[in-house]
């Protein structure tokens, strides 16, 4: 079943897609040099990505552009060449529908896939990959086989894996890139995906530029051997990059072993390097050998995705996902050292939900957890993008709100305070009830580097809040107070 589209959709899935196949398809035949086997074949990988990754293309205009590319390309070429016949036009619609085969098996396939095996974001991803590329690569080959007697007079085993053969190397090649294709419409250059290319470290470049180097030394020293030269440099790469880079990098080594040894760059001293069996082999060779840095990278991103789920699970409060004491003290500390240098002013609020303890003896603990899930997301509302807010104890949280003197820390505590007292909090059973918060607060005009003075005065504020009556805010000068104890002592 296709997502229903409209007619303008289809319309331009059509033209997107059929420009992008016609492009790929003239590209693999202006790199055939050894008969009519290309080096490079990218425009069915190409399809299946965009079908899996991009499925508002994945309708019918979207196929019908597909199949007029295929077709137009191979009779462009046939034109060209002057030797437009009626078997050439029956072989362009059987390879048109060899291809087309390729593609319906890989998306087909790939919907069966869970979204982080499409993405290429576990350990085993690439083994699906693999399956499903050669799969797709055979059922092209049972149409090849009516193809091939056509181009060459060989025999249907023949014929079958040489279809086979090239179509996979090819979908080995080109699908990473496609399947990990960064999700561009997330990126915002002012949140955490901000590209910073000034501070980008020396020790990144140097895997890339050990891949380089054992390029020309493949092409300079030749061989048996030179396909495999770049490999340990790709595995550095798959170690230090993400898995879209690293297919990216292993495409570029594809695409030089292919292309080098059909022009000749790349010589082998083999017996019969033009005969087919030969051919075959070393495009096998070359799906194999891009398997590796392919799972390394996926490992790597596994491993990476884990590590930075235990450490969100280490700073974060697993019932309202706030950061916990450890965590809020830490980023604190950190933020008010910057925050000093620079001379600037912070506020940090204490918050305190009131009549908690009635609320847990009344309701139970899971309405009490209910509460204080309610209370993190409204105060995480109320507060600014640069604040910073914590769970620091049983129904306590602190925040620091960097830049802000007496009237804003104010202004932001009583917007959180007014927003808790006018919510009804839903505790499960059909059941809503109303909380309060009191709110103390200490404010400085040129912030100190440790978060515990400013703590221990915004907590005699909140001291104040619960004496005054609750569901208030109170204010202190940290600097007063501090001057206060002094004159005590």
């Amino acid at each position: 079943m296709y997502p229903t589209s409209s007619w303008t959709e289809q319309i331009k899935a059509a033209a997107i897609i059929g420009a992008v196949v016609f492009a790929a398809c003239l590209l693999g035949i202006l790199s055939r040099s050894m008969g009519h086997l290309a080096a490079l074949w990218p425009a069915n990988a190409l399809l299946i990505g965009l079908f899996v990754r991009f499925r508002p293309l994945n309708n019918p205009g979207g196929w019908l552009g597909a199949t007029a590319a295929y077709i137009t390309a191979y009779s462009l070429t046939y034109n060209a060449a002057g030797t437009m016949t009626a078997q050439n036009l029956y072989a362009s619609l059987m390879l048109t529908g060899g291809n087309l085969a390729c593609v319906i098996t890989g998306v087909l396939l790939f919907s069966w896939l869970d979204d982080e095996h499409r993405r290429l974001k576990h350990p085993l991803s690439v083994l699906y990959l693999a399956l499903v590329a050669s799969c797709a690569a055979a059922v092209a080959g049972v149409v090849g086989t009516m193809t091939d007697p056509i181009l060459s007079n060989a025999g249907p085993l023949k014929g079958w894996a040489f279809w086979f053969v090239n179509e996979l190397v090819n979908l080995m090649a080109v699908l990473p890139v496609m399947l990990s294709l960064p999700d561009l419409s997330g990126f915002r250059l002012n949140r955490r995906r901000t590209f910073k290319t000034e501070h980008i470290h020396p020790g990144k470049i140097l895997p890339i530029c050990a891949l380089l180097m054992s390029f020309t030394l493949g092409i300079m020293v030749g061989g048996p051997g030179a396909p495999v030269f770049p490999i340990p440099a790709l595995l550095w790469c798959a170690l230090s990059y993400d898995i879209f880079i690293t297919s990216i990098l292993t495409l570029l080594y594809s695409g030089w072993v292919l292309i080098s040894m059909s022009l000749g760059y790349l010589p082998i001293s083999i017996v019969n390097m033009n005969s087919r069996p030969m051919l075959l082999s070393i495009r096998i060779g070359v799906s194999l050998l891009a398997l590796a840095p392919l799972t390394v990278a996926c490992v790597m991103a596994a491993r990476e995705e884990l590590l930075r789920q235990l450490k969100y699970i280490a700073e974060h409060d697993q019932l309202t996902s706030l950061l916990n004491r450890r965590a809020f003290n830490e980023r604190a500390s950190s933020l008010l050292t910057k925050l000093a240098e620079q001379n600037r002013p912070v506020a940090v609020l204490m918050l305190d939900i009131d009549k908690f303890k009635d609320v847990n003896d009344t309701y139970g603990h899971a309405g009490g957890d209910r509460v204080l899930i309610a209370f993190a997301r409204i105060a995480s509302a109320g507060l600014r993008d640069i604040d910073i807010l914590g769970r620091i104890g049983g129904e306590e949280f602190a925040a620091i709100l960097p830049g802000c003197g007496r009237k804003e820390a104010e202004m932001i505590a009583q917007r959180v305070r007014n927003k808790l007292a006018n919510t009804s909090i839903d505790i499960g059973d059909d059941q809503q009830i109303a909380v309060t918060v009191s709110i103390g607060a200490s404010f400085v005009r040129q912030a100190v580097p440790d978060i515990e003075p400013l703590l221990l005065v915004a907590d005699k504020a909140l001291y104040r809040a619960k004496e005054n009556g609750r569901n208030r805010v109170e204010i202190n000068d940290f600097t007063d107070v501090k001057q206060e104890n002094a004159q005590a002592h």
